[in-house]
């Protein structure tokens, strides 16, 4: 028969299975030497009290890497250990013992020889290096750090502990999970726009916490995310801007708006509403997306002689939807919640006054005909006496136009003279009724008048 001793435990240990005996799991602590001792278990066989037998062992830690850590004395079976076990390393070994007789031939069936390695708390818990996480402003769950703890699972060797270190009052608006792990936000007052950044130092302690055990540190970055918690708002209380008339497509002014929300974004991008004043449509505003400017356009002719002013009024919003309810809004709303877009700091509008600057346009003829009535008879027409006098007139006084001389473009037959200053028109010859220049008994003749000297257009 075959049968092994176990030395560790103290007294013989032996349990008889059909033919063999098995010794039962022999456990070794780690980091203990017992390499001092003459044997942490015996195997022996009975054939050695008829012939002679040699000992060996094989297996991982006898003759397979690592190999030697378990030696046996091939003529005594004694059963030795020449290293220090490290459990994380390997938790237990599978070794068999072999007994032999001198031709080679086994004397015996191989024996289990299992030894089990006993964990000690010799290792620290150890974070993930490089965790991070982020959380909405308005959101109370971050995020879960994981610690790991190479000692044996399942016991209060690596029963990790979470904790976070308090190293600053700003460390207080986070709290953790002592069992899981897991960051939570323990204030309400989270503020991108005050803080968008948060170092915490979190510590897990093995033993659950208690007193004797190992603990590990580690760096989690926790970034806010934004939410549309700010209302926009403009430079300006009011806003005066001017555009010449007859013009279009052209830029009349720019209004920029401020939100403290994250640049860029939709929570920061401004809409703008022209909520009064553009009912005739002159007007459109559009958003200059990289400076959050309102950027205020004439799209439709102005008359200054019809219009001299208007008076628009512009509210803000965010092309994202607000959310409503923080106590970081600079409209000041209360409450919780959110809403679709649009909302302005209490429905808020700002005025914008738009004079319409004149644009001298020159003289014009009013009416654009003029028709004048003389008889054929020579007997009653004098010639260079004045029929009509035809003067223009400025297009923004309706006055007698100043500054202008007057010129014949069209006159076919040299019927008529115009003085050049005084528009007085006078009959150059007898008209004559057959003249074949008539179109249907009217003779037609064109005059313009021409600014002179320094009249501004």
């Amino acid at each position: 028969f075959m049968r092994v001793v176990a030395a560790e435990g103290g007294g013989l240990k032996l349990r008889r299975q059909k033919r063999e005996w098995i010794i039962p799991p022999t456990r070794l602590k780690e980091n203990v030497d017992y390499t001092s001792r003459e044997y942490i278990a015996k195997i022996r066989s009975d054939k050695q009290y008829t012939s002679k037998v040699t000992y060996s062992l094989t297996g991982i830690g006898a003759d397979q890497n690592p190999s030697h850590l378990f030696t046996v004395n091939k003529e005594k079976g004694l059963v030795r250990i020449n290293g220090i076990l490290d459990r994380e390393k390997t938790a237990s070994y599978h070794l068999l013992g072999v007994a032999r007789y001198d031709n080679g031939s086994k004397a015996e069936n191989d024996i289990d020889l299992r030894i089990f390695v006993e964990d000690q708390n010799d290792c620290q818990p150890v974070f993930v290096f490089g965790q991070s996480g982020s959380v909405n402003e308005s959101k109370t769950v971050v995020m879960k750090v994981i610690a790991t703890d190479a000692d044996e699972v399942n016991t209060l060797h690596s029963k990790i502990y979470y904790s976070i270190v308090q190293k600053s009052s700003s460390d207080s608006m986070f709290a953790i999970n002592y069992e899981t792990g897991e960051i939570m936000v323990r204030q309400t007052t989270l503020d991108r726009e005050t803080q968008d950044t948060y170092i915490l130092t979190v510590k897990g302690s093995d033993m659950n916490g208690e007193m004797g055990g190992n603990s590990g540190t580690g760096q989690v970055v926790i970034k806010i995310l934004d939410i549309n918690d700010n209302i926009p708002t403009l430079e300006k209380e009011s806003y005066e801007g001017s555009v010449e008339e007859n013009t279009v497509n052209v830029e009349v002014l720019r209004i920029k708006a401020i939100d403290m929300d994250l640049k860029y974004t939709e929570n920061w991008l401004a809409v703008f509403t022209i909520v009064t004043g553009n009912e005739a449509g002159y007007f459109t505003i559009t958003t200059d997306s990289k400076t959050n400017e309102g950027i205020i356009m004439i799209t439709k002719a102005l008359d200054y002689e019809e219009l001299k002013v208007l008076n628009l009024a512009i509210s803000v919003s965010n092309k994202a939807v607000y959310y409503f309810g923080s106590s970081s809004t600079s409209g000041g709303i209360g409450g919780g919640g959110v809403i679709g877009g649009g909302i302005t700091g209490g429905g808020k509008t700002y005025p914008i006054k738009i004079n319409v600057v004149n644009q001298k346009e020159g003289p014009k003829f009013q009416p654009m005909v003029k028709v004048v009535t003389i008889s054929e008879d020579s007997t009653t027409v004098t010639i260079n006496k004045v029929i009509t006098t035809y003067a223009a007139i400025d297009s923004d006084t309706l006055l007698t136009a100043t500054n202008v001389r007057y010129a014949k473009i069209y006159d076919i037959d040299n019927w008529l003279i115009i003085d050049e200053k005084t528009a007085e028109i006078k009959l150059n010859k007898v008209p004559d009724r057959e003249s074949k220049y008539l179109v249907n008994g009217t003779y037609y003749a064109k005059i313009i008048a021409i600014t002179t000297g320094k009249y501004p257009y």
